[in-house]
């Protein structure tokens, strides 16, 4: 999940998300945007967090 430490949307989406672990166990991995190293993620969305990836491919952003 990216995201950064100012969203309430992606916290809402890790509730979400932990809600469903319940159900269908997965790992998540979290990536802020906003740390150094990350430049790419910041510069590709910056303006759509949070943004969900499964398997390394995106499923969805923006919601909870």
């Amino acid at each position: 999940m990216f995201t950064h430490n100012r969203c309430q949307l992606c916290v809402d989406a890790k509730e979400a998300l932990q809600h469903v672990r319940k159900q269908v166990p997965f790992e998540i991995t979290e990536v802020d945007i906003k740390k150094p190293g990350n430049e790419k993620w910041f510069d590709e969305y910056k303006y759509d967090v949070p943004v969900i990836h499964v398997n390394d491919e995106f499923l969805l952003w923006h919601r909870a």
